[in-house]
């Protein structure tokens, strides 16, 4: 799959919409239309699936005597998976299950459960039941993050084809003059989302 920066992405661009494989200057109008347009195929590409390129992991600081709610990271977009809990007394770690907040009255006070609350707006927080995390106890909390904006040409989209930012983008450019030949890009630009989504899909569960 190809690894390529934002620069070789418009020139590639360039070379179909334009008939000239030179990237738009850096600033211009039609470099920053481009550069949206890459963006937005950043942002289609990351909702679509659970991406491996995307799993972090969210190691927070616990300071308090007893604590209910552990922030999560701005980049933030969903769990990849149980939170994992070390404190006294637990030596291997524990998986605390995630439930939705509708499901609190299921349970009784003394067991364990989390759940995420927040929004986009404000920062989202994982509640924590019974919340008497202490301080110096540990937490593993696997999540998806969002993807990040590109703003510079020597940046490399963490999408692991790139060319489908090409395909995409040459799309969204077609749309935008007219152009019938965009349904034909974006067709392009499926197939390859698709190709993604099958090898993410073998590394992740055939290794």
């Amino acid at each position: 799959m190809a690894r390529l920066s934002v620069q070789t992405i418009m020139e590639t661009i360039a070379a179909t919409v334009n008939q000239a494989a030179t990237m738009p200057t850096a600033g211009g109008s039609e470099f920053n239309l481009w550069l949206n347009f890459i963006n937005k195929g950043v942002y289609d590409w990351a909702t679509v699936h659970d991406w491996e390129d995307l799993r972090q992991t969210h190691k927070p600081a616990i300071t308090s005597l007893t604590q209910a709610s552990v922030a999560l990271p701005q980049n933030f977009s969903k769990l990849a998976g149980n939170p994992k809990h070390w404190g006294t007394g637990i030596t291997g770690g524990e998986d605390w299950p995630i439930i939705i907040p509708e499901e609190t009255s299921l349970y009784n006070t003394t067991e364990k459960w989390a759940y995420v609350s927040g929004d986009l707006s404000t920062g989202f927080y994982l509640v924590w039941n019974p919340g008497t995390l202490a301080s110096g106890a540990s937490l593993s909390i696997p999540y998806y993050s969002t993807a990040t904006s590109l703003a510079s040409p020597a940046q490399v989209p963490i999408i692991p084809d790139s060319l489908y930012l090409v395909d995409r983008t040459i799309g969204y450019i077609f749309e935008s003059r007219s152009d019938a030949r965009f349904q034909q890009q974006e067709s392009k630009a499926r197939e390859r989302l698709l190709q993604m989504i099958e090898a993410n899909d073998v590394a992740k569960y055939d290794a």
